[in-house]
């Protein structure tokens, strides 16, 4: 009873088409580590680095988007995934692949600020 207990913000329903087309998300990321010539065990982080994502509606457009595009970049690139192990995070999946770059050619947008 999504409707009762939120006072009627969220429904069973979910969003019209106008409400997502007059949504999106915009996410910005903060990191420290270390440059490629940097030995982890000899010092503080020496690196800093700001990310932005943005694009669409992120429960309705922006999912199914990465979605297909994952699955594109799996069936297209298996040459640029990890060859051996489990269970990979995204970055960790798809770092040497396009995956990135059809995002962005599809309206969600990753740069470094």
């Amino acid at each position: 009873y999504p409707e009762f207990f939120s006072y009627g913000f969220f429904t069973k329903a979910g969003p019209t088409r106008k409400q997502m087309e007059a949504s999106s998300f915009q996410i910005s990321f903060h990191g420290e580590g270390y440059t490629e010539d940097q030995d982890p065990s000899k010092g503080k982080p020496n690196a800093k680095i700001r990310t932005l994502v943005q694009g669409p509606e992120c429960g309705y457009v922006a999912t199914p988007i990465a979605m297909v595009q994952a699955a594109l970049t799996v069936l297209n690139e298996p040459s640029a995934l990890p060859k051996k192990g489990g269970v990979y995070t995204p970055g960790a999946a798809f770092a040497k692949s396009t995956f990135i770059d059809r995002l962005n050619k599809h309206g969600i947008q990753f740069s470094v600020v």
